[in-house]
This record gives C-alpha cells, sequence and structure tokens, in this order.
C-alpha cells in the first residue's frame, strides 16, 4: 500500500514551489492540477475497491487478490506522474508486493483505516483542486478540509 502514501504526499507536491524557480508557482500549481486530477478520478474508486475487497477478505489468497488493485494502481500513478520529486531513485519502486504482505486480522484493520483515510483526503483534495483556481484557495481549501483533533 505503498502507493497510498503517494497520495498523501500529493498535497505538498502539488503546493510546492516549483523546481528551480524555472516557471511561477500558478503555472506549477495548474500543471499539477491537470495531472493529479484525472489520476485522482481513478485511484480514489480503486481505494474504495480495495476497501470493500478488504472487508470481506478472511484468508491470505484473498487479502492478496485486494491488495493487487492497489499494486496495478500504483504502477499507472507512477507511470502518470513519473518519479516523486526528492524521493531516491531506488525508493521509488515499490517495496513489497501483495504476496509479501502477510495476512493478519490486525493488519487487516489497519489497511482497511489507511485507506479510509487516504480516500477522505484524496478527496478532500480533489474537491478542492476542482474548486481552487489559484495556490491561495488550494491552500486554503486543504487547511479548511483537514479533520479536527478529537478532544
Amino acid at each position: 500500500m505503498k502507493w497510498c502514501r503517494l497520495l498523501l504526499l500529493l498535497p505538498s507536491l502539488a503546493l510546492a514551489q516549483p523546481p528551480g524557480g524555472q516557471i511561477d508557482q500558478q503555472q506549477f500549481f495548474e500543471q499539477s492540477k491537470e495531472k493529479m486530477l484525472p489520476m485522482m478520478a481513478k485511484s480514489i474508486p480503486a481505494m474504495k475497491k480495495t476497501k470493500s475487497c478488504l472487508e470481506t477478505a478472511n484468508d491470505q489468497a484473498a487479502f492478496e487478490k485486494c491488495a493487487e488493485i492497489m499494486t496495478a494502481m500504483e504502477k499507472e500513478i507512477k507511470e502518470r506522474l513519473g518519479p516523486v520529486p526528492g524521493v531516491p531513485k531506488g525508493q521509488q519502486q515499490p517495496t513489497k508486493t501483495p504476496k509479501d504482505i502477510k495476512f493478519t486480522p490486525e493488519a487487516k484493520k489497519n489497511m482497511i483505516k489507511f485507506l479510509e483515510r487516504s480516500i477522505m483526503i484524496g478527496t478532500s483534495m480533489q474537491k478542492c483542486f476542482t474548486e481552487s483556481s489559484t495556490v491561495d484557495q488550494m491552500q486554503g481549501c486543504m487547511q479548511a478540509a483537514r479533520p479536527k483533533p478529537k478532544q
């Protein structure tokens, strides 16, 4: 589920300063938006499908089948977005395949919780990208969408 971590990095990547100052921040934002909205349109449903699959998985084979949904999406994301800036080349490859993850009730529970959070963040980002036309609007939208700490 390493690719889910990529989704969690997307807000900072999208709002980061342009590399080398070669293009202005607004142009960088628009390019990021153009790349990411179609990817989000595919990845959010894939996360939901994986979560539903995991909720019914009760053994290693079913667990692997569910994880394969995300492995395919990770591959597509990497092909579409290219290398992640700031991540060393050797770390860009998936560290685990679905068969490397051992099914346990705890692993299942953790993956479901992680997917729920990733779906929430991805949905917020998609909404903010759609509604924002400037970096400042995007930052404000993402700030407003941030979950409030439980008291």
